[in-house]
């Protein structure tokens, strides 16, 4: 009761008790204080909200109802509003407060009521001007004079009713401009707007903390029953609360934690909690949530934007806007939050999307970065060896391009299309380029197969290559298998189109290095050596002797399953040395006897040309001539020794086979 006296005598607003009086001493003491209440009509008490489970009701239905504790008669009758103070249930600390407690019947709770009367005191004219347009009966019923509430009408009897009013949603904006009409002071409309966001707000609201512990102005009672510690005008029209602090009776655990507190056992007191809870509502300052539609709303959007950023930009510029939009975002939400008290999502769009997007967008881009070198390196592979494409890909210097190579043993096989010269001059370039495609499809695979590689291709002529550093004997099979394929292929090919694309090919053995020729900004992976010359001519004698594949001495060596016929020695055009060349027929398990027999006629006629008995090797071709009138090589040979029978050199070479010298041929 003293410290009612002193309090009020220094011009407090309100006094609110975060103590609950339940229990009577002394009928002289609570009647003292009672008409202190009534005296300074501006006091607020506290009463209990229990929790009670029937000890009979079954626990899979739980039932449980909540009631008031009231404190004594006298002192309820005097206040000018009671309220309990729950608090909602945390893990470990306070982050929320219970506005209004629908579980209890929709009661408003300490704070509002706090805040409730202060409003009404300070400013109870101008409230009753505004509910007059909106609830005009319910001013019917309220007291004309502020200090007329307290006893039979207190705040939270107006405070239930109005909500129930206000229920029914008004307008906000029409509340702004009764507001604005009203021509109110600054503080007045300040507080009115303060209080319509409350009438209006959500059941359970989050607490705004100032600070750590004593943030809010505290001073002991024993300091403010003796007025000497402090300003002596540190209650002019100020809320002051009076309850536990949390230095007093530690060991009852009046306090309560927050996300403040340095010290992990450091808590705030119930008494500076619900000083927080009502400074908030004053200052309209409680963290407002987004509805969780808007919030969903927000997140999805923010996802979308990142989506489309990632989607329309390249990679380091959509990481860059990101990181900038991120930073905006943040921006935002602070501004929001220091100026309006508004809480706008930020785990989940800046540490969770965020991060995720940036994940993925990195992910994809190093998806993508493989899939184009994998798509570069297969592109390559289709021009180059895969072992070279590696090499390049290790070792992209000019050194290393300069260096790559290596001496390599094994055949090259050239072919030739007849007639290109003709197809070029009759058809489109794009026609002859669709013709030629289709025809190296046919091809190439057969030597792929065979584990052979394309070196080069320039128009119609191709070259092919079986080799390794060492000498393998698998190269040679490979090579005339790749060879009588092609040929069979070829034919079928022929078959199915209308243009006739005859095909040559010639096949040698020998030494050779392969690996990158050129300089400068250029190189070509190809074979260096003689073989690739001999290869080529080989290639350009089934010209004169009507053949379709030939193959030097070299290549057929000890391959019995393949069915060959000695063509004879060439000096083959723009070479010294001459090269004994053989006709590559198939496969000697699949040879019909007519195969035969010209081959043993074919080798005897030919024995007497190289013993430079011509004119009984013409006589023996003329024979083959007339059971074989299209083989080639017999043609050949016929109008070779037919222009040539009197050029026999007079003195033999000793111990020398006749031979022929393409290059005089014409």
């Amino acid at each position: 009761a003293q410290q009612i006296d002193k309090i009020n005598k220094k011009n407090a607003a309100i006094i609110a008790f975060n103590i609950f009086f339940g229990e009577a001493h002394d009928p002289d003491n609570d009647g003292r204080m009672a008409n202190m209440m009534v005296a300074g009509k501006n006091v607020v008490l506290s009463n209990y909200l229990k929790q009670y489970i029937p000890p009979n009701s079954e626990p899979r239905y739980d039932y449980r109802y909540e009631y008031l504790t009231e404190p004594l008669v006298v002192l309820e009758k005097a206040a000018l509003g009671v309220a309990p103070f729950p608090l909602p249930k945390t893990v470990s600390t306070v982050k929320q407060f219970w506005a209004y407690k629908n579980s209890a019947g929709e009661i408003p709770t300490f704070p509002v009521i706090v805040f409730q009367s202060y409003v009404l005191r300070q400013a109870y004219p101008e409230f009753l001007q505004l509910i007059n347009h909106i609830a005009p009966d319910l001013v019917v019923n309220l007291p004309k004079q502020f200090a007329e509430l307290s006893g039979h009408y207190q705040t939270q009897d107006i405070t239930r009713q109005l909500r129930t009013v206000f229920a029914k949603k008004i307008d906000p904006g029409h509340f702004e401009d009764l507001l604005v009409s009203a021509n109110f002071s600054q503080e007045k409309e300040r507080m009115l707007r303060a209080w319509f966001a409350l009438i209006t707000s959500q059941d359970i609201l989050y607490f705004n903390h100032y600070g750590k512990s004593g943030a809010i102005q505290t001073i002991t009672f024993a300091d403010a029953m003796t007025s000497l510690s402090f300003n002596p005008n540190v209650y002019d029209n100020k809320i002051v609360m009076i309850g536990y602090s949390d230095n007093i009776e530690p060991e009852r655990n009046h306090g309560f934690y927050t996300d403040l507190a340095d010290d992990p056992g450091e808590a705030l007191s119930s008494t500076e909690i619900a000083a927080t809870a009502v400074a908030n509502l004053i200052d309209n300052s409680w963290l407002k949530i987004l509805p969780l539609h808007q919030q969903l709303a927000l997140v999805i959007l923010w996802g979308l934007l990142l989506g489309v950023i990632c989607r329309l930009l390249r990679y380091r510029y959509a990481v860059m806007l990101i990181f900038c939009l991120s930073a905006i975002y943040g921006g935002i939400a602070y501004y929001q939050f220091s100026r309006a008290a508004l809480w706008i999502p930020l785990f989940i769009p800046l540490f969770a999307q965020t991060p995720s997007v940036l994940f993925l967008a990195t992910c994809g881009h190093y998806l993508k970065n493989k899939k184009e070198q994998f798509n570069m390196f297969k592109a390559f592979t289709f021009y180059l060896p895969d072992d070279v494409v590696k090499n390049v890909v290790r070792k992209p210097e000019r050194e290393a391009m300069d260096g790559f190579g290596e001496l390599m043993q094994g055949v090259c096989l050239a072919s030739d299309a007849g007639q290109y010269t003709t197809l070029s001059e009759s058809m489109s370039p794009d026609e002859l380029h669709v013709l030629m495609n289709q025809y190296y499809g046919v091809i190439f695979p057969h030597v792929a197969k065979t584990g052979g590689i394309i070196s080069d291709v320039i128009g119609d002529a191709m070259l092919a290559l079986w080799a390794t550093p060492k000498i393998e004997r698998t190269h040679r099979i490979n090579a005339c298998d790749a060879a009588l394929s092609i040929k069979q292929s070829v034919a079928d090919f022929n078959s199915a189109q209308p243009h006739y694309i005859r095909t040559r090919l010639g096949l040698h053995f020998g030494e050779m290095r392969l690996g990158n020729v050129g300089a400068a900004d250029h190189y070509e992976y190809r074979a260096i050596g003689d073989i690739i010359n001999t290869s080529t001519r080989i290639e350009g004698l089934n010209k004169f002797l009507g053949t379709d594949i030939l193959a030097s001495a070299p290549v057929i060596e000890g391959l019995d399953q393949f069915h060959t016929r000695e063509m004879g020695i060439f000096i083959l055009k723009g070479k010294t040395f001459p090269v004994k060349i053989y006709q590559l027929i198939g496969y000697s398990s699949r040879m019909d006897g007519r195969w035969l027999t010209l081959n043993r006629d074919f080798v005897k006629a030919l024995r007497l040309f190289q013993g430079y008995q011509w004119v009984l090797a013409l006589a023996a071709f003329e024979a083959i001539k007339k059971s074989y009138p299209n083989d080639g090589p017999t043609l050949f040979y016929i109008n070779y020794l037919s222009t040539r029978i009197n050029a026999i050199p007079k003195n033999l070479p000793k111990g020398q086979e006749a031979r022929i010298e393409i290059g005089n041929i014409t």
